[in-house]
């Protein structure tokens, strides 16, 4: 367990390092990067990058994976957008959004757990299916007015600071996710599941339950990312927030989860997600199209999947050499000594 630990602090340690790196460059580059209104920007545009990738880790934890967010993102903000607009009560229409999250991520972890199906496969199925209820409400339109609360949650700053309260929301929220996935026995339920889902069942952890407990906390990260959308770029329309897959995926890969599940920690998580957000800000800076800048996530992503293997077989290697001088050391000691 303490090698364990410490190859996770030298993991956001880099992470850690990483970010300075991206500042120190970009700063130098563009003497805009870390200026405070670009800061600030940079922080309200990564707010539902950070959502769903703190929603999809514990998913991940448990070696499954969860396509549909920005799909339940997508029909969450269209409901909001939708009864607000026909004068629904706003705090009601959040509720009855954030609602249909939690019921969206129920229905993934049904047909996953109960009917054993692959949750690639289902959730890809979800993400079409949400979406297009997405499409039916709105019929291609869109919606750019919304109540005051609304705004003010997604892009308001605490007073007198210039700090986005959406921000500081979701920082609460991993810390209460990462006490949930790091002192808790649910928690150890996620990694051993991810560990070994059979192990873990003759333990007498109930798997199914957990397995559906992820898929419900990630539903409801994704609903919070959808009211999140709408308060930053005030529209609601069918297939909002599309985007933002690839970016929480690779979060939360980059941040130590392992893509095979067992390993990982909400901190990484967050410090991968500044990571992405500086350097998708210092991209921009810099005119690189959006196409540019997801292919640079995208070869993080490979990267990040890639390099604890090559890590973890470079040192099962050197053990074996050692090994092995070991065993010739030892014979050759037992060969002179046979001699003498």
């Amino acid at each position: 367990m303490s090698r364990v630990r410490s190859i996770f602090v030298r993991w956001e340690s880099g992470l850690v390092l990483l970010i300075v790196l991206v500042m120190v460059l970009g700063q130098a580059a563009d003497g805009d990067l870390l200026s405070s209104f670009n800061l600030q920007t940079t922080a309200l545009n990564s707010v539902v990058l950070l959502c769903l990738a703190l929603g999809l880790a514990p998913v991940i934890m448990t070696s499954d994976i969860d396509l549909s967010v920005v799909g339940t993102l997508a029909l969450v903000g269209v409901i909001i957008g939708d009864l607000t607009a026909h004068g629904t009560n706003t705090w009601l229409a959040i509720c009855a959004g954030l609602a249909i999250a939690l019921l969206c991520g129920l229905i993934n972890g049904l047909l996953v757990v109960l009917f054993d199906l692959p949750a690639l496969a289902v959730t890809l199925g979800t993400l079409g299916a949400y979406t297009g209820v997405s499409f039916l409400i709105l019929k291609g339109l869109a919606i750019s007015t919304f109540p005051n609360v609304i705004v003010s949650i997604g892009s308001s700053n605490l007073t007198g600071t210039q700090v986005p309260f959406a921000v500081v929301v979701l920082l609460v929220i991993a810390v209460i996710l990462s006490y949930l996935v790091h002192a808790t026995v649910f928690g150890k339920s996620v990694f051993a599941i991810g560990g070994s889902r059979k192990a873990a069942l003759f333990s007498g952890i109930a798997v199914n339950r957990v397995r559906i407990s992820t898929f419900v906390i990630s539903g409801f990260m994704a609903g919070v990312a959808g009211l999140l959308f709408l308060g930053n770029y005030q529209t609601a329309q069918a297939g909002m927030g599309s985007t933002e897959l690839l970016p929480a995926v690779t979060a939360v890969i980059l941040g130590g989860v392992s893509a095979y599940g067992g390993t990982g920690t909400i901190l990484g998580v967050v410090l991968a997600a500044v990571l992405l957000a500086l350097l998708q800000s210092a991209l921009g800076l810099h005119n690189f199209s959006g196409e540019g800048q997801t292919m640079a996530i995208g070869f993080l992503l490979i990267i990040a999947i890639g390099l604890p293997p090559m890590v973890s077989n470079y040192h099962d290697w050197r053990r074996r050499r050692a090994s092995g001088r070991l065993k010739f050391a030892s014979a050759s000691s037992s060969s002179s000594e046979e001699g003498k």
